[in-house]
Protein backbone atom coordinates (compact mmCIF):
# COMPACT_ATOMS: atom_id res chain seq x y z
CA UNK A 1 0.00 0.00 0.00
CA UNK A 2 2.87 2.46 0.97
CA UNK A 3 4.07 1.78 -2.43
CA UNK A 4 1.05 2.50 -3.96
CA UNK A 5 0.96 5.76 -2.47
CA UNK A 6 4.61 6.61 -3.17
CA UNK A 7 4.01 6.12 -6.78
CA UNK A 8 0.06 7.96 -7.28
CA UNK A 9 0.45 11.17 -5.01
CA UNK A 10 3.23 12.28 -6.91
CA UNK A 11 1.03 11.57 -9.96
CA UNK A 12 -2.16 13.52 -9.11
CA UNK A 13 -0.28 16.55 -8.37
CA UNK A 14 1.20 16.37 -11.85
CA UNK A 15 -2.52 15.30 -13.02
CA UNK A 16 -3.66 18.49 -10.93
CA UNK A 17 -1.03 20.95 -12.91
CA UNK A 18 -2.47 19.45 -16.32
CA UNK A 19 -6.39 19.68 -15.41
CA UNK A 20 -7.16 21.20 -12.24
CA UNK A 21 -10.78 20.99 -10.33
CA UNK A 22 -13.34 24.06 -11.93
CA UNK A 23 -12.51 27.09 -9.69
CA UNK A 24 -14.34 30.04 -9.71
CA UNK A 25 -13.09 32.90 -11.95
CA UNK A 26 -11.12 36.17 -10.56
CA UNK A 27 -13.34 38.95 -11.34
CA UNK A 28 -10.73 40.64 -13.42
CA UNK A 29 -9.49 37.28 -14.76
CA UNK A 30 -6.21 39.10 -14.58
CA UNK A 31 -5.17 37.38 -11.34
CA UNK A 32 -2.21 34.90 -11.38
CA UNK A 33 -3.19 31.13 -11.88
CA UNK A 34 -0.58 28.46 -10.32
CA UNK A 35 -1.76 25.98 -12.93
CA UNK A 36 -2.59 25.98 -17.09
CA UNK A 37 -6.42 25.48 -16.71
CA UNK A 38 -7.94 22.76 -19.48
CA UNK A 39 -11.46 23.23 -17.33
CA UNK A 40 -12.13 26.28 -18.26
CA UNK A 41 -14.48 27.61 -20.55
CA UNK A 42 -12.92 27.50 -23.93
CA UNK A 43 -12.10 31.64 -25.13
CA UNK A 44 -12.93 33.10 -21.45
CA UNK A 45 -9.40 34.73 -21.37
CA UNK A 46 -10.26 36.56 -24.93
CA UNK A 47 -11.47 40.17 -23.83
CA UNK A 48 -9.32 40.08 -21.06
CA UNK A 49 -6.14 39.83 -23.60
CA UNK A 50 -7.46 41.97 -26.22
CA UNK A 51 -8.31 45.09 -23.02
CA UNK A 52 -4.29 43.79 -21.77
CA UNK A 53 -3.02 44.47 -25.24
CA UNK A 54 -5.17 47.36 -26.31
CA UNK A 55 -6.15 45.50 -29.29
CA UNK A 56 -7.70 47.56 -32.41
CA UNK A 57 -11.06 46.89 -33.67
CA UNK A 58 -9.22 45.32 -36.47
CA UNK A 59 -7.03 42.70 -34.04
CA UNK A 60 -9.93 42.10 -32.53
CA UNK A 61 -11.52 40.53 -35.20
CA UNK A 62 -8.82 38.79 -36.46
CA UNK A 63 -7.77 37.30 -33.21
CA UNK A 64 -11.21 36.70 -32.24
CA UNK A 65 -11.42 34.52 -35.69
CA UNK A 66 -8.09 33.24 -34.45
CA UNK A 67 -9.42 31.73 -31.26
CA UNK A 68 -12.70 30.53 -33.12
CA UNK A 69 -10.64 28.58 -35.30
CA UNK A 70 -9.00 26.64 -32.45
CA UNK A 71 -11.74 25.83 -30.79
CA UNK A 72 -13.67 23.08 -32.70
CA UNK A 73 -10.29 21.12 -32.49
CA UNK A 74 -9.32 22.15 -29.07
CA UNK A 75 -13.25 21.47 -27.08
CA UNK A 76 -13.07 17.38 -28.61
CA UNK A 77 -10.12 17.17 -27.27
CA UNK A 78 -10.38 18.73 -24.25
CA UNK A 79 -13.61 16.18 -23.19
CA UNK A 80 -11.57 13.46 -24.59
CA UNK A 81 -8.92 14.17 -21.94
CA UNK A 82 -11.37 14.57 -19.34
CA UNK A 83 -13.06 11.23 -19.91
CA UNK A 84 -9.60 9.79 -20.04
CA UNK A 85 -8.24 11.28 -16.80
CA UNK A 86 -11.84 9.96 -15.29
CA UNK A 87 -10.85 6.22 -16.34
CA UNK A 88 -7.69 6.50 -15.41
CA UNK A 89 -8.42 7.59 -12.39
CA UNK A 90 -10.75 4.81 -11.29
CA UNK A 91 -8.05 2.26 -13.03
CA UNK A 92 -6.10 3.20 -10.51
CA UNK A 93 -8.44 3.30 -7.77
CA UNK A 94 -9.50 -0.12 -8.78
CA UNK A 95 -6.45 -1.51 -8.44
CA UNK A 96 -6.66 -2.28 -12.37
CA UNK A 97 -3.58 -4.40 -13.91
CA UNK A 98 -0.42 -2.24 -14.22
CA UNK A 99 -0.29 -2.61 -18.22
CA UNK A 100 -4.13 -1.15 -18.57
CA UNK A 101 -3.20 2.01 -15.90
CA UNK A 102 -0.22 2.60 -17.91
CA UNK A 103 -2.26 2.66 -21.46
CA UNK A 104 -4.82 4.91 -19.79
CA UNK A 105 -1.87 7.30 -18.91
CA UNK A 106 -0.19 7.12 -22.20
CA UNK A 107 -3.74 8.23 -23.99
CA UNK A 108 -3.59 10.99 -21.38
CA UNK A 109 -0.40 11.69 -22.70
CA UNK A 110 -1.21 11.87 -26.18
CA UNK A 111 -4.15 14.10 -26.10
CA UNK A 112 -1.96 16.44 -23.39
CA UNK A 113 0.34 16.79 -26.18
CA UNK A 114 -2.44 17.32 -29.00
CA UNK A 115 -4.00 19.64 -26.89
CA UNK A 116 -0.63 21.72 -25.76
CA UNK A 117 0.75 21.53 -29.51
CA UNK A 118 -2.84 22.90 -31.19
CA UNK A 119 -2.82 26.11 -28.33
CA UNK A 120 0.84 26.69 -29.19
CA UNK A 121 -0.24 27.11 -33.05
CA UNK A 122 -3.17 28.92 -32.02
CA UNK A 123 -0.58 31.40 -29.45
CA UNK A 124 2.00 31.86 -32.29
CA UNK A 125 -0.94 32.46 -34.99
CA UNK A 126 -2.03 35.37 -32.71
CA UNK A 127 1.03 36.54 -32.21
CA UNK A 128 1.29 37.79 -35.45
CA UNK A 129 -1.05 39.89 -35.12
CA UNK A 130 0.31 41.77 -32.77
CA UNK A 131 2.44 45.19 -32.84
CA UNK A 132 5.67 45.24 -31.16
CA UNK A 133 4.93 47.27 -28.27
CA UNK A 134 1.82 44.96 -27.50
CA UNK A 135 3.88 41.46 -27.46
CA UNK A 136 5.20 42.25 -23.66
CA UNK A 137 1.84 42.65 -22.09
CA UNK A 138 0.56 39.91 -23.89
CA UNK A 139 3.11 37.48 -22.56
CA UNK A 140 2.81 39.42 -19.00
CA UNK A 141 -0.65 38.21 -19.24
CA UNK A 142 -0.01 34.44 -20.40
CA UNK A 143 2.74 34.39 -17.45
CA UNK A 144 -0.07 35.60 -14.69
CA UNK A 145 -2.44 32.85 -15.96
CA UNK A 146 0.26 30.45 -15.25
CA UNK A 147 0.24 29.43 -18.98
CA UNK A 148 3.86 29.95 -19.43
CA UNK A 149 6.85 30.02 -17.22
CA UNK A 150 8.24 33.10 -15.57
Amino acid sequence: MKRFLLVFIPFLSVSNMLVPSVKAAPADNLSISTTPSMSAKYGSHLEPILKTINASPDQRDKISAVVNEFKPKIEPSLAKYREKRDQFLQSMISGKASEDIMCKQDEMNQLSSQINSQYMVMNLKVRKLLKPDQVEPYENYRKRQGWVKP
